[in-house]
């Protein structure tokens, strides 16, 4: 079996963030300069006036030893209105380190279509429960095939994730903590039961991640290496479904040990006490660049599969309905 030579990348979206920030020359500009509007020019002051006011609250909460996220409740509260920190934010230049930032991009991410446009995907395409009973979205997982960032649940060719796909990935916390990166296709023909059964693709574990992490795993790191897509012709379209699972701990796979075929993400999600905090997938359906996968990377012959024959009853011999005595 031949590997890909390039495979599925992580990345944190406030490196992206940090790295428009430091090449773009734009600074925040605001809209009508003072004096045009004296509405505008009030709003501003009283703004001002609000931020100054909640600083000097979060000064003494910290006087008084409050906990850290009464505080961080208290600057996102305070830096939350302030016009240039709206722009930074919506402009994607914010400091992934601030709460404020993390807040801003969070509510973005859940308010403003996003997560509703792909739950509403996962739950219509069967996602949950095919692979698990449910999955409540924590993290922003989005996947880029051929250059362009995907809407999930749209189609793509298999020669376009043959060399592998990026996945973005865009964390609210603040600390380290580790994930699982796993790709998973339920949708594999199993001629034993005549039903489906599932294929892992691609498997990091004890992935490092914050808002503000940029050192990102190699493919050293894969514990499974990326296997294309390589959906079976005569089958149905194939979910290819790439799921982020939150770990207590870091955790030790024997590689030798896991079954691609057959892999059950339940299985896998409760022996290590994994939470799936981040899910995207695409769908792909069988091409003539299928064939070259399966020669050219798994080394083995294409499959090929189909509906069974219908029955026709009218081509079998019948005893005569009537007979004559």
């Amino acid at each position: 079996m031949r590997l890909p030579s390039t495979t599925l990348r992580v990345l944190s979206r406030s490196s992206r963030s940090l790295a428009t920030a430091s090449t773009s020359a734009s600074a925040y500009v605001a809209p009508l300069k003072p004096g045009e509007l004296a509405a505008y020019d009030q709003a501003l002051l009283f703004l001002a006036a609000d931020k100054a006011a909640k600083l000097g609250q979060l000064e003494q909460l910290k006087q008084d030893g409050l906990a850290p996220e009464v505080l961080e409740r208290a600057e996102v509260d305070a830096w939350v209105n302030d016009p240039e920190t709206r722009w930074r934010a919506k402009s994607r230049l914010g400091d992934m380190s601030k709460p404020v930032y993390r807040h801003l991009a969070e509510r973005a991410w859940r308010k403003e279509g996003d997560l509703a446009v792909l739950m509403q995907r996962v739950t219509q395409m069967s996602v949950t429960p095919d692979l698990l009973p449910s999955i409540s979205p924590l993290a922003d997982v989005r996947i880029s095939i051929a250059g362009k960032t995907i809407v999930p649940g749209v189609f793509a060719l298999p020669s376009e994730t043959r060399e592998g796909v990026e996945v973005e990935v865009q964390v609210f916390h603040a600390e380290e903590r580790l994930y699982t990166l796993l790709m998973i296709d339920p949708d594999v023909p199993d001629e034993a039961s005549r039903s489906f059964t599932t294929y892992a693709h691609w498997l990091i574990p004890n992935i490092p991640l914050s808002s503000t992490l940029t050192t990102l795993p190699t493919s050293a790191d894969a514990l499974l290496p990326y296997i294309p897509p390589h959906p079976q012709q005569g089958t149905p379209y194939h979910r290819y479904t790439l799921l982020l699972l939150a770990q207590n701990t870091s955790i030790n796979l024997d590689a030798a040990a896991i079954e691609r075929e057959a892999f059950s993400v339940r299985r896998f999600v409760n022996e290590h006490a994994l939470a799936a905090e981040g899910v995207s997938f695409w769908r792909a359906k069988w091409d003539e660049s299928v064939t070259e996968i399966y020669s050219d990377v798994l080394g083995t012959t294409e499959p090929r599969f189909g509906k069974p024959p219908k029955r026709d009853w009218h081509s079998e011999p019948r005893a005569p309905k009537y007979q004559i005595q």
